[in-house]
């Protein structure tokens, strides 16, 4: 997202100066060519009226086709241009630069100026760009001939380019620095964003607590609003949850170990098989009642922050040898293998010992549960990147089917087996490895076994 939107916002803002800064330059451009080219015209038709101005008395007196050559011998033009002078027909009576051509009646400018209107053409001459200005010579209200005043475009050109280069330039200057201010105007909507996604993430995984700070009183403020608000109400009423659910584990408790306490009395006192074997249901079933209550206390407890943890040097590999060596037991009945490799040089971490107990229990029950007769369980240690320890518990049993695994840490998700429990152990190991400030990651395939790795800090303030 961060790269997706930023992106576009970005290349939307310099993608329209771009075409800004592209147009307003075409314009520019095009309208400097025209000026000037419409000053050179203009200087030329200057030219042209003030040599025609200077000879008014020889145009006339007729004296302008006899005396041509000397009319512009005499003459002394202000711009360096090829002068050419033109009787009524179109032939060329003088020129300042020998053209070798003897009329240029065929040329539009010039058939124009011999009607008494001004004219000009651009184009090429010998490969070079030129510009052409006929003004007429008037004598009263009779044409007399023309003057064409030729000049080169290469110096305007040259003017032209640097121009277009500057400003080429000062677009270049404009466009980098639009690309900087997009970076950042992009940056105060996207950060906003980011932030949005980052504590919605962390509300979706359970922590409610978190809160969204509000930067502006715009779209995403009120989007921040709404979502802190939402938190809000789902914190409530996830406390009042977690309260029922520890108010009723408690208050079921007693009436449970009153039923197994009279179950177990009323069996040693039955003399009738059918009785017995009523009795032992109901002592079993408790049992089965009262094991799920506590692991709803606890989860209620974990989950609401009210069980404190109590941090202490733990020996890490002694704890987990020592439920290993309690579950020595049931593994050989139920004909599993239990293999250790335990490794590390890290003999203790921070960490609550009890809840660790737990922690280890409830995970090799779970493998025991589901790993078949002849099967293995192997627990390994090793350290992590020197500050943690990584604890892989693998075991050869059933998996986890694909569509479960990502939920399998969620409460009340169990498998579809049979062994299958109250669907909070899991859960439960969750809260307890977050109350570490670790993690746990589940890796499991349908019927090659599941690994649980388990990364705990080797310190925690």
């Amino acid at each position: 997202m961060k790269q997706g939107i930023k992106r576009r916002l970005v290349w939307s803002y310099l993608l329209l100066i771009i075409f800004t800064v592209a147009l307003f330059e075409t314009i520019i451009l095009s309208a400097l060519m025209v000026y000037y080219k419409g000053g050179v015209q203009q200087t030329l038709r200057d030219q042209g009226a003030m040599f025609s101005a200077f000879y008014e008395q020889e145009l006339l007196e007729g004296r302008f086709e006899k005396e041509a050559e000397q009319l512009l011998a005499q003459y002394n033009f202000l711009v360096n241009v090829q002068v050419q002078l033109i009787n009524k027909d179109g032939k060329i009576l003088a020129e300042t630069h020998k053209s070798h051509l003897n009329s240029l009646s065929q040329e539009e400018d010039v058939r124009i100026g011999l009607t008494g209107e001004s004219s000009f053409w651009t184009g090429q001459i010998n490969g070079e760009k030129v510009m052409a200005v006929t003004y007429p010579l008037i004598a009263g209200v009779e044409t007399k001939g023309a003057i064409r005043l030729t000049t080169s475009l290469a110096p305007l050109n040259s003017v032209f380019t640097e121009n277009a280069l500057l400003l080429l330039a000062i677009g270049g200057i404009v466009v980098v620095l639009a690309a900087v201010i997009s970076f950042f105007l992009a940056g105060t909507i996207t950060k906003p964003v980011s932030q949005i996604i980052t504590a919605a993430e962390q509300m979706a995984a359970g922590k409610f607590s978190t809160r969204i700070s509000k930067k502006q009183d715009d779209e995403l403020g009120r989007l921040a609003d709404t979502l802190n608000y939402m938190a809000e109400q789902v914190e409530k009423h996830e406390q009042l949850k977690n309260e029922f659910i520890a108010s009723v584990s408690h208050d079921l408790r007693t009436p449970l170990t009153s039923v197994k306490g009279w179950a177990i009395t009323l069996q040693s006192m039955a003399t009738d098989d059918l009785f017995k074997e009523g009795l032992e249901i109901i002592t079993n079933e408790s049992d089965r009642l009262t094991s799920l209550v506590s692991d709803l206390l606890d989860l209620s407890s974990l989950s609401s922050g009210k069980l404190s943890f109590v941090f202490d040097d733990v020996d890490l590999p002694a704890t987990i040898k020592k439920v290993v060596s309690q579950l020595q037991p049931r593994a050989e009945r139920q004909g599993i293998q239990f293999i250790t490799h335990i490794h590390s040089d890290k003999r203790e971490i921070r960490a609550d010992k009890n809840r660790l107990i737990q922690l280890f229990i409830n995970l090799l029950d779970n493998a025991l549960k589901f790993t078949p007769t002849n099967g293995t369980i192997m627990i390994s240690m090793n350290e992590g990147n020197g500050e943690s320890v990584v604890i892989h518990i693998k075991d050869t049993g059933v998996g986890i089917p694909t569509d479960k695994l990502e939920l399998i840490k969620d409460k009340f998700v169990k498998g579809k087996t049979q062994e299958s429990g109250t669907g909070l152990g899991l859960a439960i190991c969750e809260e307890i490895i977050k109350g570490h400030h670790g993690t746990l990651h589940i890796d499991s395939r349908p019927d090659e076994g599941t690994t649980v790795r388990i990364v705990l800090p080797v310190t925690f303030m």
